[in-house]
């Protein structure tokens, strides 16, 4: 079979496989003699016959096939595949390789000219900036407890550590800014940026010394040291996002992005005018897809938000007297808003993402708190303090909070502060939870996925230990840390992405488990970069927003209609304390349909996102998520849509015409009714509008961007659960018991009662049908501990590198097995 990436050259069979011929130079010998001019013709005619019915028989072929394909991975508007579109593009990109960044920008200021004195003087300007602000800040209101922003604050929420960074990572974008003044920068028409510059000397910074040990057979906590070449940066946490293309910026640097050819529609008009409202469902999936999604997206992504210099909220929303915090970014809200006029609002607070330390001048960056490998830091945590506080340091196991009736649950939070614990529910012993992820009590359905597999984890602690009950805390904690990280990837590979993406587009990628090839060969590349995209954190994986119905069917049996409204979910843990309280909401996920992927959402997204109770005693009027998301890209200074249609290469959406290609009709009258130019519309708004591919929920872009940051996190994994070589690997047996696993099972296991289930929880229907089945029919119910036990495998099993606390380890040479050290400087603060 051929295809737009077949060679040009001719290929005969070889017994090692394939030989390239030289181009075609024609026969030694032209017409020998003994041959007539009139045979000479006759035979000339026949080849030429013969030529022209060959090329009518191979464009004829080769139109069937492309029907055919376009058909069978085409999409449901009858477009280009993306399949072949990024096959066929132009640099030949093969489908199971990562897209190639887009090159970052030159300086564009003169090098030679920018001296010593030029760049302390910026830092110096940079250092007094940051000053000001801070005590602009000591004069600020927080958000008041229990606001919607206040929960919106306490759901994007950022550590200590991040703080201290952020604070690093604004002295540097006020540096280049003072640069950029001083000599006279201003930005090109288009979506140019400054480009990144020398060096930025802060004073005084603290430098950590980071050693690796790349033989160890654990991951850190904070995923440093997966990459040799860069142990600090590839994957990290506390590290910056990867840009996929350059960022677009109002001022080449910090200033989020507005239009090039007029003004860009406010967010929330976008909301109202595209986004609007629907109630279509998708019966084919449930909101488990989305539930996983989001758990998922949150052991991956974590942005972390501009605070206060002592973390405390900041109300952007202040009045005309009052001076507004520089990092304020509202959204406004027009006169005639048909839902907040009623309230008298005018704006709807929005502080900007927090800048990340990049240690150079150029455009502004925003920070990763979480590790860019799912490796289930949102169960432990990715900075050891924090799994340390979540341990109990006994046989393995995770803390757990013990009802009375004996059920476990998770630790409880007792702050009055988090957003979350309310004054009724704490006089009743009822509260929050805390666990490797702040964000854990955002919703009910969330905050039951935090506890299913934080049981999950005592659950692997306990059967290893039966099997090997010689082995020690460290090693019955780390080890059952492996093995869940590895199930949660092989679920998200197994089971969520062939629904996003497809089996088609899943297969040619590449990421499907190998669960049928046990011999398949290692897929690591030490050149790919995994660090999570900026574009798929404050846009793509965004997606899972407009899959949100507005009520959930909390029916125990399913024969009487019960129902729910989302906004009453969130923040809203408490239910988890009654019996039963986990198996209801799990029940609830697996048993309510989701909406379809496409431009509408609901009502409880776009205009009652934590909104306020009568109890609070705040206004009853939520956020729009919608908005918050769009405003979140402009402030990231994610470019617009055509921009990554072009890098992914897909055909072109420069002009309305061209756009109308890829979305529908009704959608490009409501886009041009308030965008001014293609050039104008937001990523987000774009790529939900593309209808979607045969056999998936994800349009062409969604899906490139997706699947793009997926292959990443495969490809660039040094522990990746799926390797074949290094101490890291799981055997065959062990990997075999991996790919066992289902999250079905998972919640059969873990739950309090649940006995039947569907095989596939994320979906209601599928070929060959999804009934319910006994939970001790799932073959992953049946996990087979064997193969962890050293009876079985009496080598060492690679513990030394794991001591708790220890800021070093040594660093193994895989090819001598002599010691050496790996020495980082890490700046941290100012």
């Amino acid at each position: 079979m051929t295809d737009e990436t077949t060679p040009l050259t001719d290929a005969v069979p070889s017994g090692s496989g394939y030989v390239v011929l030289p181009p075609y130079q024609g026969p030694e010998r032209v017409f020998p003699g003994g041959v007539s001019p009139r045979a000479r013709r006759n035979k000339m005619r026949q080849f030429q016959c013969c030529m022209g019915i060959t090329f009518i028989a191979i464009v004829f072929t080769a139109l069937c096939l492309a029907l055919v394909f376009s058909d069978s991975l085409g999409g449901a508007d009858g477009g280009p595949s993306f399949f072949f579109v990024v096959n066929g593009s132009d640099s030949e990109l093969a489908p199971n390789r990562p897209l190639p960044d887009e090159p970052a920008a030159e300086w564009a200021l003169q090098q030679a000219a920018l001296g010593h004195h030029d760049g302390a003087q910026a830092v110096s300007a940079g250092i007094k900036a940051l000053g000001d602000r801070e005590i602009l800040e000591e004069g600020l209101q927080p958000n008041e407890v229990n606001t919607p922003s206040f929960r919106h604050y306490r759901s994007l929420s950022t550590n200590p550590e991040a703080r201290k960074l952020a604070r690093r990572g604004y002295v540097e974008n006020q540096a280049t800014i003072d640069i950029a003044k001083r000599f006279n920068y201003t930005k090109q028409p288009g979506r140019s940026n400054i480009g990144w510059g020398p060096k930025i000397v802060l004073p005084d910074p603290t430098v950590l010394r980071l050693e690796c040990d790349f033989n160890a057979r654990y991951r850190r906590s904070t995923g440093v040291c997966n990459n040799k070449q860069h142990p600090r940066t590839y994957g990290a946490s506390m590290v910056p996002y990867r840009r996929m293309v350059s960022p677009d910026y109002a001022d080449g640097i910090a200033a989020p992005r507005v239009s090039h050819h007029g003004r860009l529609p406010p967010a929330r008009q976008v909301s109202l005018k595209i986004h609007r409202s629907s109630y279509e469902t998708d019966s084919n999936f449930t909101v488990m897809l989305a539930v996983f999604g989001q758990f998922m997206d949150h052991d991956i992504t974590a942005t972390s938000l501009t605070t206060s210099q002592e973390g405390e909220s900041i109300d952007c929303c202040v009045a005309a007297t009052r001076e507004q915090h520089p990092e304020c970014y509202p959204v406004d809200i027009l006169p005639d808003d048909p839902y907040y006029k009623q309230y008298n609002i005018s704006c709807m607070n929005f502080v900007r993402s927090a800048p990340a330390p990049t240690g150079r001048f150029g455009p502004r960056m925003q920070l990763n708190q979480a590790t860019a490998f799912i490796d289930a830091s949102v169960v432990y945590g990715n900075l050891e303090q924090r799994q340390n506080q979540l341990r109990s340091f006994i046989n393995g196991s995770l803390r757990m909070f013990v009802t009375d009736d004996g059920r476990q649950l998770l630790p409880i939070s007792s702050n009055p502060a988090d957003g979350c614990n309310r004054v009724q529910m704490t006089r009743l012993g009822k509260y929050c939870f805390e666990s490797g992820d702040d964000r854990a009590n955002e919703n009910l359905l969330l905050t039951s996925m935090h506890l299913l597999w934080a049981r999950h984890h005592n659950y692997l602690a306990r059967q290893l230990q039966e099997q090997n009950p010689h082995w020690e805390d460290e090693r019955l904690y780390q080890e059952a840390r492996k093995i869940l990280g590895a199930q949660m990837a092989h679920i998200t590979y197994n089971e969520f992405l062939p629904v996003l993406l497809g089996k088609n587009i899943s297969e040619a990628k590449g990421l499907l488990p190998a669960k049928h090839n046990l011999n398949a060969p290692d897929t690591y590349d030490p050149e790919v970069d995994p660090s999570i995209a900026n574009c798929f954190a404050a846009a793509a994986f965004r997606f899972a927003h407009t899959l949100l119905p507005g009520l959930f069917n909390i029916s125990r049996d399913n024969s009487t209609p019960e129902a729910i409204e989302l906004h009453k979910m969130l923040f809203n843990p408490f239910s988890l304390w009654a019996e039963h309280g986990i198996d209801h909401a799990l029940m609830t996920a697996a048993n309510t349909p989701v909406m379809q992927v496409d431009r509408f959402f609901s009502l409880e997204v776009t205009q009652k996102l934590f909104e306020g109770t009568a109890e609070d005693r705040v206004p009853l009027c939520g956020l729009d998520l919608v908005s918050l998301n769009i405003q979140r890209g402009r402030d990231h200074g994610i470019p617009s849509y055509p921009v990554f249609r072009r890098h992914c290469r897909l055909p072109t959406v420069d002009t309305w015409e061209e756009m109308s290609q890829a979305i529908d009709n009704a959608t490009l009258d409501s886009i041009r009714q308030i965008y001014e130019s293609p050039q104008d519309v937001d990523v987000y708004t774009g790529a939900l509008s593309e209808p979607p591919l045969d056999g998936a929920i994800f349009g062409p872009l969604l899906s490139c961007m997706v699947s793009d940051q997926f292959l990443r996190l495969k490809l660039g994994d040094s522990h990746w659960y799926e390797r074949k070589m290094g101490p890291q690997k799981f055997t065959k047996a062990q990997l075999a018991e991996i790919y066992k696993t289902s999250l079905a099972a998972i919640i059969c296991r873990n739950s309090d009662g649940i006995t039947r289930v569907r095989e596939h929880v994320m979906q209601r229907l599928r070929d060959g049908g999804n009934p319910h089945v006994d939970c001790q029919d799932l073959e992953g119910f049946h996990f087979n501990f064997e193969p962890w036990s050293e009876k079985q495998q009496p080598q060492d099993l690679h513990s030394a590198g794991i001591s708790r606390g220890s800021t070093s380890v040594r660093v193994m040479s895989k090819a001598n097995h002599q010691a050496h050290n790996v020495t980082l400087h890490i700046d941290k603060g100012i």
